[in-house]
């Protein structure tokens, strides 16, 4: 099978399962702004937020050093080392789960002094928790280029989670608790029922010489873990914080009605990011295989094939939503949330760059470049925190968006201009250190 054959019918698989995910974060968003308060919906959009943050941050920890490590080794060493880094996501994800309550229970702030119980602190932090171990079996599917598994643990997960929805539903007990409480039990039911294909990947047949071999591999590559690490983690903790400080800063400003007016807007186009992610997972491996073999031309390839995909996606998907909306606003969103086409739109404009962006920050995960990334991320950081001073006081809710354009059009032109240029050079130029 050719390349593009292959990386197609690779993505299409990804798109199906990135599919399935955005389509249950679809449904329990539109319930939730149907059948909770709008400072509710509000809060929940917080959380969230708060949930992608820890989600990216040990992620960025443990996913990216690992694939590092696992592109130079095979059979029972790799499977030594993903047991290795399991152990690691656990005692990650649990200190990450703690933090989420202590910052929820006890620093107001970050909830905008929302009426809430101890009870929402646990459940969100039980969810922080059990998704992120159910994560990593995604993960090890992706490295061991087994999309079928991953694709039939998320159907597993979407099931428990749409039977517990329609159970909530008819029992009208929904709420924030419950919805997370479930997510979190969905996510340790979807772990244990994949636990036999988990251990067949992880388990070595001959474990201390695997054990052995996985040493020597982490010990060859451990400059490159630690740099890695420490500025991944830095990286996307900025990263975040530009992307998703609108959520906070308009909650400042605005209230917390705003926040619920842009994530419904922004709900629409779900589907988009998430898209380009399942993109990612598939793209950034053979992009790491490219810039390893320094095939620029092929590099261009692929990048001139992601980018058309990516675009057209956005475009006809963000074409047929503002011909449906009507629809939609009528049948199925809330009356508390009428008039969102001009949110729609800018969002609409916002994920077109984005995406093109997001091609480009992938290349540079593939070959390395956290601290640039970082850098990059601060600037980007100071630039949305200044806009949205001026904007969202005089705009509103748009002015949140416009601040987030301004900043992707600013990140997609350093990126291909400067940046990836710079690292083809460095690349082509001491070879040995890519």
């Amino acid at each position: 099978m050719s390349f593009y054959k292959k990386f197609l019918s690779t993505s299409i698989l990804s798109v199906i399962d990135q599919g399935l995910l955005s389509a249950l974060n679809f449904a329990i968003g539109i319930l939730l702004m149907n059948l909770v308060a709008k400072d509710d919906y509000g809060l929940y959009g917080q959380l969230y937020a708060g949930g992608m943050l820890v989600g990216l941050v040990v992620d960025s920890w443990i996913a990216g050093p690992l694939t590092t490590v696992a592109s130079a080794v095979h059979g029972d060493t790799r499977k030594s080392l993903l047991r290795h880094y399991w152990y690691k996501q656990i005692a990650w994800t649990m200190m990450m789960a703690v933090l989420a309550f202590i910052v929820v229970e006890f620093i107001p702030a970050a909830t905008h002094y929302s009426n809430k119980s101890w009870l929402l602190a646990l459940a969100f932090s039980a969810y922080v928790f059990a998704n992120g171990v159910r994560e990593y079996g995604r993960t090890v599917g992706f490295i061991q280029s087994d999309i079928v598994s991953v694709l039939r643990q998320d159907g597993v997960y979407v099931s428990l989670v749409v039977c517990g929805l329609a159970t909530l539903y008819f029992s009208k007990h929904f709420d924030l608790v419950a919805v997370f409480l479930l997510l979190a039990a969905s996510s340790t039911l979807c772990t244990l029922a994949s636990r036999q294909h988990f251990l067949a990947h992880t388990t070595a047949d001959v474990e201390a010489h695997a054990k052995e071999e996985m040493g020597q591999a982490i010990a060859d590559h451990q400059e490159t873990i630690s740099g890695h690490g420490r500025w991944a983690v830095s990286g996307v903790i900025v990263g975040w914080l530009s992307n998703y400080s609108y959520v906070y800063l308009s909650g400042a400003w605005l209230g917390v009605a705003a926040i619920a007016d842009l994530n419904a807007s922004r709900l629409m186009l779900m589907p988009i990011p998430l898209a380009v992610a399942a993109w990612s997972r598939v793209a950034r491996p053979e992009a790491s295989r490219l810039i390893a073999e320094n095939d620029w031309r092929g590099l261009k390839r692929l990048t001139l094939f992601s980018i058309a995909g990516i675009e057209l996606v956005v475009l006809c998907y963000v074409a047929l939503l503002l011909f449906a909306l009507p629809w939609l606003e009528g049948h199925v969103i809330s009356a508390k949330y009428s008039g969102l086409d001009p949110l729609v739109m800018m969002w609409g404009a916002y994920f077109a760059v984005n995406a093109a962006r997001w091609v480009g920050t992938s290349w540079l995960s593939s070959g390395g470049a956290y601290k640039e990334m970082f850098y990059l991320g601060s600037v980007s950081l100071c630039m949305v925190w200044v806009i949205t001073t001026f904007s969202i006081p005089r705009m509103g809710a748009p002015g949140a968006i416009l601040a987030s354009i301004i900043v992707e059009v600013f990140e997609l032109i350093v990126v291909w201009r400067y940046i990836l240029p710079r690292l083809q050079k460095q690349a082509r130029t001491h070879p040995d250190e890519y």
